[in-house]
């Protein structure tokens, strides 16, 4: 897929008139990132809006006191970082490839000028800034949860946003480890909860692939009476 294929693929990009279109297409370049590699460090510039062609990236902080702390992962299909380049402020987080990913980055000049000039853009940036907030409010309460199973489930359940994430499919394409690193668990935890869900009908997990088969019931999972 070519960058102009990935942008044009895009949903946002779709609702766009020619014009705008045209220029996006004119300023957007991309780059490549090895697992582990920072993408985007917390306290510098927001210098673009940053979509994922490929891959997958986590967003991510790290304190004074050695605490990481994971926000959500963005897949492929994905933007983000439009709040900091609106507001032309520092990055409060780190942005890193948890794989090889490729990186679409449409410029912060070209990105408000879009603001200034498009209406059907403010209604995707707009409809993007709630998804994002109800998703970390989500976030909250899944760190809150003890029943590890729950946080697993809850934590699927999140990825799952026709806005924030229009491409992903059943098939979520995450390892064991990857889907602990977004939840704060180990592989042996993912895993284990995997095999519970998977014995209630929620899940197929398989190598490097979970299938989703109830995703209203992983939203919405419960914890358990561990009593």
């Amino acid at each position: 897929m070519t960058l102009r294929d990935a942008l044009e693929a895009a949903d946002w990009m779709q609702s766009l008139p020619q014009e705008a279109r045209e220029r996006i297409l004119s300023d957007a370049h991309e780059s490549y990132f090895r697992e582990g590699e920072v993408v985007a460090r917390k306290g510098e510039p927001a210098h673009s809006w940053i979509g994922v062609a490929e891959g997958l990236l986590r967003i991510s902080a790290v304190y004074r006191t050695g605490k990481v702390v994971m926000f959500t992962g963005v897949p492929e299909g994905s933007w983000i970082g439009e709040g900091s380049v609106i507001k032309r402020e520092l990055r409060r987080y780190d942005i890193l490839a948890m794989r090889p990913t490729r990186v679409i980055h449409v410029p912060g000049s070209t990105f408000r000028w879009l603001l200034d000039v498009s209406i059907e853009f403010n209604h995707a940036v707009i409809a993007r800034l709630n998804e994002r907030l109800a998703q970390y409010i989500g976030l909250m309460e899944i760190d809150r949860l003890s029943d590890p199973v729950a946080r697993v489930a809850r934590c699927i359940g999140t990825l799952y946003n026709p806005i924030l994430s229009p491409r992903l499919g059943p098939a979520l394409h995450l390892s064991h480890t990857e889907l602990g690193e977004m939840i704060g668990m180990s592989r042996k935890g993912v895993s284990t909860a995997l095999r519970q869900l998977e014995s209630e009908g929620l899940v197929h997990a398989q190598y490097g692939t979970v299938s989703v088969r109830n995703l209203p019931r992983l939203v919405n999972y419960e914890e358990r009476d561990r009593g």
